[in-house]
């Protein structure tokens, strides 16, 4: 079985393993509809970047420490 990746959590200053940040992607059309389709880049940067989010804490981790 293979290690679980981990990495340096800044809010609990220790390594942490994490989990991708799920997309809603029925939140993210309503508001492409409702406002004519300017939303769709934020649509886009969202779900082409996920964020990694701590096991531990819940906060963001940004860097790969």
């Amino acid at each position: 079985m293979a290690n679980p990746k981990t990495v340096l959590c800044p809010r609990c200053k220790k390594k942490v393993q994490y989990h991708f940040d799920p997309v809603n992607h029925r939140k993210q059309l309503l508001l492409t509809i409702f406002t004519l389709g300017m939303w769709l880049p934020m649509w886009l940067a969202v779900a082409f970047s996920p964020t990694k989010l701590c096991n531990e804490c819940g906060g963001p981790l940004w860097a790969d420490t």
